[in-house]
């Protein structure tokens, strides 16, 4: 059976009368005469058995269900001039990635190498989704995620980009006490404040477990709910930060940041390109998934 749908044609002269308010401006927006706006209005209201329009004293306005259609419809018609401009600016080649990321991540990681990814893939449009829309894959403007974790999200593949190698760090001046400025042993950083990230509470105990230490002193000390934050109060001089290395390359190059203590030991979370299974397949988002594995951190 045939399903109900109404012509593109109808819904755009419909659209725009409604946005306008003015059949006259609807048509002068869509290159057609104001007769033949009204005629397709008249068109869609007859197909459907609703009034969408009232006309009261030449004026233009729209009924209940008239403004309940417009809402349903606006999000489709919008998603469909969105997805031919896209083919219409790759010719077919590349498309767009919708992506979130997490922002300290993408401020410190990823856009300072997205230059070289554009050198090389100049057919591929990265548009980044606010991050506080969350990773909701049901939303067709979503096609992957950068998230931090432990790899593991219903309904999504992950793959591990960076992130797991984290570091104990401090300002220099910090542990001057300490030989070289640097803590003698892992226990002896339980003597300066630790400096904790909220989503991560439990890394500092988990850190100073895999060296022999275990301490309800781990679990003290100020939180913060950002990487950023977390680097920022290290740079203050508040205390000792775990954090993750590809976070803070920078500020450990130019000395504003020194490691406190040089044991090596992995976090069981990090950071992750998630994407839904049905999605896989998309030609830009397999042109990024394979430029970021190429870079992605070697952790065993």
């Amino acid at each position: 059976m045939r399903r109900l749908c109404p012509s593109l044609t109808g819904l755009q002269a419909f659209e725009a009368a409604a946005r306008h308010l003015s059949f006259t401006l609807a048509a002068r927006e869509l290159h057609v005469t104001q007769g033949a706006v009204s005629k397709q209005v008249r068109q869609l209201e007859s197909s459907l058995g609703v009034d969408l329009f009232e006309r009261v004293r030449q004026r233009l306005l729209l009924t209940d269900a008239g403004r309940r259609y417009l809402e349903r419809i606006r999000p489709s018609l919008q998603e469909i001039e969105a997805a031919t401009v896209e083919l219409v600016a790759s010719q077919g080649r590349g498309g767009t990635l919708h992506i979130a990321s997490m922002p300290t991540l993408g401020a410190k990681w990823l856009i300072p190498r997205l230059p070289q990814f554009f050198e090389r893939h100049p057919e591929v449009t990265l548009e980044f989704v606010p991050h506080a829309q969350g990773y909701d894959f049901s939303q067709p403007d979503l096609d992957a995620a950068i998230r931090f974790g432990d790899g593991v999200w219903p309904g999504s593949l992950a793959d591990y980009m960076t992130g797991r190698e984290v570091l104990p760090v401090c300002r220099p001046g910090l542990l001057a006490n300490e030989p070289n400025g640097v803590a003698a042993s892992p226990q002896a950083l339980l003597n300066y404040p630790l400096l904790h990230h909220t989503t991560v509470p439990e890394a500092w105990s988990d850190w100073l477990g895999e060296l022999g230490v275990t301490t309800r002193e781990a679990w003290s000390g100020p939180r913060f709910d950002q990487f950023s934050l977390l680097t920022q109060a290290a740079l203050s001089g508040l205390g000792i930060a775990l954090i993750p290395r590809c976070l803070i390359e920078q500020e450990l190059a130019s000395g504003a940041l020194v490691v406190a203590h040089p044991a090596r030991v992995l976090s069981k979370k990090g950071y992750y390109l998630c994407y839904p299974e049905q999605k896989q397949h998309l030609p830009a988002l397999q042109t990024f998934r394979q430029w970021l594995m190429e870079g992605v951190d070697v952790v065993a």
